[in-house]
């Protein structure tokens, strides 16, 4: 699919822009809508997303799809591998932390919101992708959890244009996969980039709160996870966090 830039200095959310501007957009391509800086971003449950200004990547992808789409639910986690793909081509050693985090040194780097329209004639998806590629130590210390940027890890500052154009590459190819194939041919990739595999973790899913060993990935993106009894719970979404020993 072909790709249309829409670059905006200030915006409010890339998200909510895309849902408010979606009639205008080209149902046969890519539309990314790119922000120098966000006033009311946010992330999965309406988390505030800290947006300064001209430092990270803040976008949101907007494309449409057949409502026969296998592994809708796993779109977030597709984001979350293109991203990582990206990065591992930059020389770096990126994790997954199921659904929708990448991390780095086991540090918060990038997030993603998935956020859907259905019609009778397909589904409306904005893909919403923030990464912190230029923020420093004082900027970072604002976010309510451990978090890295690009330039932290690196020593160096990043271009956020290139990055961008890169990440837009990966993921419409990884997109056009997706298509046909749903999640199952990126099932073994997400898989080993995924943190925290084989150690014991909390997820909260929304109503009750689970405590196991990180066990696997499903061929259509769900969690696994050991329980104490022996028991695999499998997880269709949830937040995560590492139990630590002791």
């Amino acid at each position: 699919m072909e790709i249309k830039d829409i670059h905006l200095e200030t915006v409010g959310s890339t998200n909510e822009y895309a849902k408010t501007h979606s009639s205008q957009f080209d149902p046969q391509e890519i539309t990314c809508i790119n922000a120098d800086q966000q006033t009311a971003g946010y992330g999965r449950m309406q988390r505030r997303w800290h947006s300064p200004k001209d430092c990270n990547i803040y976008a949101t992808f907007y494309f449409r799809l057949s409502l026969q789409t296998l592994h809708l639910a796993s779109l977030a986690q597709i984001m979350t591998l293109s991203v990582s793909m990206v990065l591992i081509k930059e020389g770096l050693c990126p994790k997954i932390k199921w659904p929708n985090d990448v991390q780095l040194n086991e540090k918060k780097l990038a997030g993603v919101l998935c956020e859907t329209r259905f019609h009778t004639d397909g589904i409306e998806i904005f893909l919403g992708i923030g990464i912190n590629v230029n923020m420093d130590l004082d900027q970072l210390s604002l976010i309510d959890q451990p978090a890295t940027s690009l330039s932290n890890e690196t020593g160096h500052l990043w271009d956020r244009a290139v990055l961008l154009k890169k990440l837009q590459k990966q993921f419409a190819a990884d997109l056009e996969k997706f298509k046909k194939e749903g999640f199952t041919p990126f099932h073994s990739q997400f898989e080993n980039l995924l943190a925290y595999k084989g150690q014991t973790i909390r997820c909260f899913d929304g109503h009750k709160e689970w405590v196991g060993i990180c066990h696997s990935i499903t061929s259509d993106g769900q969690l696994n996870l050991y329980l104490a009894n022996k028991e695999i719970h499998t997880m269709l979404s949830g937040d995560i966090t590492k139990v630590s020993p002791g």
